[in-house]
């Protein structure tokens, strides 16, 4: 587990499963996800089964984020697509539970995924890519170290049109650069 002042980042098990089909199956939350169609119980249990087995291969390391108090599953994030070749991997984090919005959560999450990614793993680069009208996700990005480095123009077909998805990265260097200036 990794601790932070209100949420840990802990393992997924398969109880965590209906909690996240209920919260993901929500029009607004998937708003902002890749997936377009609504999930099954059985989907995410074997989602979360493969997510062990590339654990183990150290390729894949996602994790639920539960508050400090009281114990709540509140999201999900992880460290996708990692090389440890190129010491890179993708992030992802969402904050399913809407009743947690806006109040610093997903900002504590992402900083202790980067720790995890920069700290125990070893990591050069960490990098993300987000919908260009999911402003909440931006803030956050930056306010943590990470850099807008691109567009993916058009990348995207949802609500009848096409949406840009705008990448982001932070090298190892800005992110302990972050920690000297206590903004990270």
């Amino acid at each position: 587990m990794i601790r932070g002042k209100y949420v840990t980042l802990r393992g997924l098990e398969l109880i965590d499963a209906p909690e996240i089909v209920r919260r993901y199956n929500d029009l607004e939350v998937r708003r902002f996800l890749l997936s377009v169609v609504p999930i099954s119980l059985e989907e995410e249990r074997d989602r979360i089964k493969r997510s062990w087995e590339l654990r183990r291969k150290g390729e894949y390391y996602m994790f639920g984020i539960e508050l400090n108090k009281p114990k709540r599953l509140i999201g999900t994030c992880g460290l996708e697509r990692v090389s440890h070749i190129h010491r890179r991997a993708e992030v992802s984090i969402a904050i399913f539970n809407k009743t947690y919005w806006d109040q610093g959560l997903g900002t504590e999450a992402t900083q202790l995924l980067l720790h995890f990614g920069f700290n125990l793993l070893n990591l050069h680069s960490i990098w993300l890519a987000v919908f260009e009208d999911n402003r909440r996700a931006q803030h956050i990005y930056g306010k943590v170290g990470f850099q807008r480095v691109g567009t993916r123009r058009q990348a995207i077909f949802r609500d009848g049109r096409y949406i840009d998805m705008y990448l982001y990265d932070i090298l190892a260097e800005e992110y302990r650069h972050q920690l000297e200036r206590g903004t990270a």
